[in-house]
């Protein structure tokens, strides 16, 4: 396949992964697909309709959030009422963040998936940071499986999805999701991921828009007078000075770039780009971010920031966090039990996040925005009644929250891998690893809000949700494709994170940004940011 080297899709790929996190950093990430713009694909994508018939604890008021469920329904029953396979097989690439889980013939969990589907389900995978390479080996061998995951950016991927994959638009398009009804409970904003050329390339791997939030010890910072709580810029730094003694070993924060992606969403910079009447403009290239690189400077010089922060892995700053070397670290939404479970053995140990305030009085600040779709996967071409088979396996596997396939995938077996504490299913150390296998990543139901026996996480979790959804930050590129931003996005997104970390070291003055910024427009980000505004207007009118 000459036209989709191996070579090509990973020099494209790789630029995911590093693009991503400079992203992050930087707030600059052009290929992120997400926002409600509602220009791209509007008239194709699947009609919405709530999967499952549970009434939430907790009801979003925003069509991009999860519910909330203080409990799982006792006597949970099959959303599709007959298995989607007759015998066979259906095989699938995926990606995980997660360790190597137990394979089929040592796991009863995964057996007992493939009984209720019907037939077998062949999943294989590779680290979440590897799957470039398993990606583009498989991709360039030829011989693809049935589901592939898309993940990441991919170099001329609207002529790669052409050449080998189904376009599902006939299948999924409006009112035909019907047939595949867990499917149709995915939010609109999800499927905006799979769309190229006007039309459906796959089944989005949907997740609320929120990246992530800047966790506290509230333990730590309970009794000291400084503001847990910030309302402007002034009490943010009172707060982060006033928790670093380095004396003690203690720094306020490990990641002087995400606190820089704080200050920035505290002027109401957006995470990418900044549209009006259809010119693009990166939000590196504003005056206010330059003021929030120089704020962040400001900390830097006054020692907030652990010494070793910028070289950190997140292992280690999570690490520093638990055991109380940075009271403040930025983590991932999804992750929320996560520090919970961590810090569960540390002596009065209490977690707390901080809202996202105004930079003055005058400012209308804004929270960094995810993507609503991780990923999306899409279908091997094959025949109709073929690609139907698969889709029905992906609705299975998209069944919501208190459906007994729910159930299975994520707690396993009872007597076996968990138990009911009343009306909460609890893992055991064995159901912890056989649940493993990646099937979410394949596919799955929109996420919800549900802590096994802890209700004031669950809500806690619904609140903070609450609090961002209606201030996220827009993003004009949602369901744009630039090959230029696949092709260059690595060494774009390598150079200015180079930048910014010598200008937060001390090694450079603020005032080098504009050069940076102009190497940078210069290098590609121009030809991005052409290729995204014909882009957006060939998608027409909102």
């Amino acid at each position: 396949m000459d036209a989709f080297s191996r070579r090509t899709l990973l020099k494209g790929l790789s630029a995911a992964a590093v693009a991503g996190a400079a992203g992050s950093a930087l707030g600059c990430s052009a290929k992120t697909t997400t926002g409600t713009s509602g220009r791209i694909g509007a008239e194709i994508l699947p009609t919405y309709a709530q999967a499952g018939s549970v009434e939430p604890a907790l009801k979003s008021a925003s069509p991009l959030g999860m519910s909330g469920y203080f409990e799982y329904p006792p006597n949970p029953v099959a959303s599709v009422s007959k298995p989607p396979l007759s015998g066979g097989q259906i095989s699938a690439l995926t990606y995980t963040f997660d360790p190597v889980a137990p394979g089929k013939s040592d796991n009863p969990l995964w057996q007992e998936v493939d009984k209720r589907l019907g037939g077998k389900l062949d999943i294989t995978y590779a680290p979440a940071a590897d799957y470039a390479q398993r990606f583009a080996t498989t991709v360039a061998g030829g011989d693809l499986p049935d589901l592939v995951s898309i993940y990441g950016s991919v170099q001329q991927l609207p002529a790669l999805l052409k050449a080998k994959f189904t376009d599902l638009t006939e299948y999924l398009s409006g009112d035909a999701v019907k047939d595949y009804p867990n499917l149709a409970g995915l939010s609109t904003d999800s499927w905006r991921k799979t769309v190229y050329g006007n039309a459906l390339w796959g089944v989005p791997i949907a997740r609320v828009p929120i990246p992530s939030v800047a966790w506290i010890r509230a333990d730590l910072i309970a009794g000291t007078g400084l503001p847990a709580q910030p309302k402007n810029i002034g009490e943010f730094k009172a707060l982060l000075k006033g928790l670093t003694n380095e004396r003690k070993s203690r720094w306020a924060c490990g990641d002087p770039g995400s606190t820089l992606t704080m200050i920035a969403a505290s002027m109401g910079i957006p995470g990418s780009w900044r549209e009006d009447g259809g010119k693009f403009t990166s939000n590196i290239e504003l005056e206010e971010y330059e003021k929030a690189l120089a704020d962040t400077r400001e900390l830097a010089d006054a020692g907030v920031f652990h010494p070793d922060g910028l070289v950190a892995s997140n292992n280690q700053r999570n690490d520093w966090f638990t055991n109380g070397t940075t009271p403040i670290v930025f983590g991932g939404y999804a992750g929320w039990s996560k520090y919970e479970m961590w810090g569960a053995e540390v002596p009065g140990f209490k977690l707390g996040s901080l809202p996202m305030f105004g930079y003055d009085a005058a400012s209308k600040p804004v929270h960094p925005r995810g993507s609503a779709a991780q990923a999306f996967t899409a279908v091997t071409q094959a025949e109709p009644d073929r690609v139907r088979e698969v889709l029905r396996v992906l609705d299975w596997l998209a069944a919501p929250f208190g459906s007994s396939e729910y159930l299975l995938r994520n707690f396993g077996i009872e007597g076996q891998t968990f138990t009911f504490e009343g009306k909460d299913p609890i893992l055991n150390s064995r159901g912890q690893n056989l649940r493993l296998v990646p099937f979410g990543y394949v596919s799955g139901p929109t996420l919800a809000i549900y802590d096994p026996g802890r209700r004031d996480v669950a809500q806690a979790r619904f609140d903070y949700q609450e609090a961002a959804l209606p201030i996220l930050a827009p993003d004009p590129t949602q369901g744009l494709y630039s090959e230029t931003d696949a092709a260059k996005g690595l060494q774009l997104g390598k150079d200015l994170t180079d930048t910014r970390n010598g200008i937060l070291a001390g090694r450079a003055p603020v005032s080098s940004w504009k050069a940076a910024v102009t190497k940078w427009r210069n290098g590609g980000g121009d030809k991005i940011r052409a290729e995204f505004e014909q882009a957006f207007s060939e998608a027409g009118p909102k």
